[in-house]
C-alpha cells in the first residue's frame, strides 16, 4: 500500500467516525422526543425573536472579527469580517473543525497575512473563549445551585484554573510544546530543512511575536471576548424564546455554557450536529426545560444558526470575489474542499516593521 493511499484510508476513517458520532447523537436526542409536544412548540414559532436573533448572530460575528483585526498584521477589518465568515459557515459543516483552516486560508489569499501568524492567534483567541465560557458557566452554576451545591462544580472549578494557567503563560507553554515538538523531530530523523521542522520554527516565530501585542490590542482582545460571551448568549436566549420558552438568565446562561462547551471540545463529529444537541438537551433540562422543548430548540437553534452562517459566508465569499476582480491584475480565487480537508502550505511569517507599543 503506498502512502499517499495509507493517508487517505486514514483520513476517511475519522471522517467515518465524525459521521457516525453526529448521527448517533442525533439519533439519541431525538428518539426522546415526543412528536405531538415538539408539533405544539413548533407551532409557537415567532418571527420577532427570529429577527432578534438574526441581529444577536450578525453582531457576534463582528465582535469576533474584531479580535482577529487586532492580532492581524496585514488585512483590513472587511477582509477580516468576510473571512471570520467563512470560517463560521466551514466549522459548521466539516469533519473533525477542518474548518477552522478557513480563516488562515482566506486571510493569506486576500490579505497575504501569514498563516502561521493566523493559527497562532486563533488558538490565543479559541484558548480566551474557552476560559471565558468556564468563568460565565461557574458563575452561573454556582449562583444557580447555591453555596450548598458548590462542591459539584470541582470539576469545572479545576478546568477554570487550569484554563487560566494556560492564558496566563499561553506564549511561555506554546513556545515550550513547540520546543519540544522540535526535538522530537529530530530525534525521529525529521530533515533540519524539511516541511515539518520549518513549520515549527516558522510557528515558534509567530508565537514569540505574540509579546509585541501592545495595550490597545490586548484590551481590544479582552473586551472583545468578553462581548462575544454576552453576544453568544443572547443569541441562545432570542433562539429559545422563537418557540416561547423563557427559562431565565441564569438558566440561559448554564444550558449555553453546555452547548458551547461541546461545540468548543475537540469532538469527533460533523461540525456540532449531534454534540450541539445533545448537550444543549442535558443543560437545559438539567436547569428545568422539559424535555420536549428542550429537543425542539436545540434541532432549531442548529437550523436556524446554520442558516445565518450559511446567509453570511455568501454574502463574504461574493465580495472577496469582487474585491479580488476589482483588484489591478486581479483574480478570483476561491477554497476547495481539498484545501479546507487537506494540507494547507504555509508561508514564512513576516516581521513587524512598526514597533508596537507596550
Amino acid at each position: 500500500m503506498s502512502a499517499l493511499s495509507s493517508v487517505f484510508r486514514r483520513k476517511s476513517v475519522r471522517i467515518a467516525a465524525a459521521i457516525a458520532v453526529s448521527v448517533g447523537l442525533l439519533v439519541l436526542v431525538l428518539g426522546r422526543l415526543d412528536a405531538v409536544e415538539a408539533l405544539s412548540h413548533a407551532r409557537t414559532f415567532d418571527p420577532l425573536w427570529l429577527a432578534v436573533a438574526a441581529v444577536c448572530s450578525l453582531s457576534t460575528l463582528i465582535l469576533r472579527a474584531q479580535r482577529f483585526h487586532a492580532l492581524a498584521e496585514k488585512a483590513t477589518f472587511d477582509v477580516v469580517l468576510c473571512a471570520v465568515a467563512v470560517q463560521n459557515f466551514l466549522v459548521r459543516v466539516t469533519p473533525l473543525r477542518a474548518g477552522e483552516m478557513g480563516l488562515p486560508l482566506v486571510l493569506q489569499q486576500h490579505a497575504g497575512e501569514p498563516a502561521v501568524r493566523t493559527w497562532v492567534n486563533l488558538l490565543l483567541v479559541r484558548l480566551l473563549e474557552l476560559w471565558m465560557l468556564l468563568l460565565l458557566g461557574f458563575g452561573a452554576m454556582l449562583a444557580f445551585l447555591g453555596p450548598g451545591g458548590a462542591f459539584r462544580l470541582v470539576g469545572t472549578l479545576s478546568l477554570l484554573v487550569g484554563t487560566t494557567v494556560l492564558v496566563l503563560g499561553f506564549r511561555r507553554w506554546l513556545g515550550l510544546a513547540l520546543r519540544l515538538a522540535l526535538r522530537l523531530g529530530a530525534a525521529l530523523g525529521a530533515a533540519p530543512g524539511g516541511r515539518l521542522i520549518g513549520t515549527l520554527e516558522r510557528l515558534g516565530v509567530a508565537v514569540q511575536d505574540t509579546e509585541r501585542l501592545g495595550r490597545s490590542e490586548r484590551l481590544r482582545l479582552a473586551l472583545g471576548t468578553a462581548a462575544v460571551a454576552a453576544s453568544q448568549f443572547a443569541l441562545y436566549g432570542a433562539l429559545l424564546a422563537i418557540f416561547e420558552v423563557r427559562p431565565g438568565l441564569l438558566a440561559v446562561l448554564v444550558g449555553g455554557t453546555a452547548a458551547q462547551l461541546a461545540s468548543a471540545v475537540p469532538i469527533p463529529s460533523v461540525g456540532n450536529v449531534g454534540p450541539l444537541e445533545a448537550a444543549w438537551v442535558a443543560g437545559f433540562t438539567w436547569v428545568g426545560v422539559d424535555l420536549d422543548a428542550a429537543v425542539v430548540t436545540a434541532v432549531g437553534c442548529q437550523v436556524i444558526t446554520l442558516a445565518f452562517a450559511a446567509v453570511f459566508a455568501s454574502g463574504a465569499w461574493v465580495y472577496l470575489a469582487r474585491r479580488a476582480r476589482a483588484r489591478p491584475g486581479g483574480t478570483t480565487t476561491g477554497l476547495t474542499t481539498s484545501d479546507i480537508v487537506g494540507n494547507i502550505e504555509v508561508r514564512p511569517t513576516a516581521a513587524r516593521e512598526v514597533e508596537r507599543d507596550g
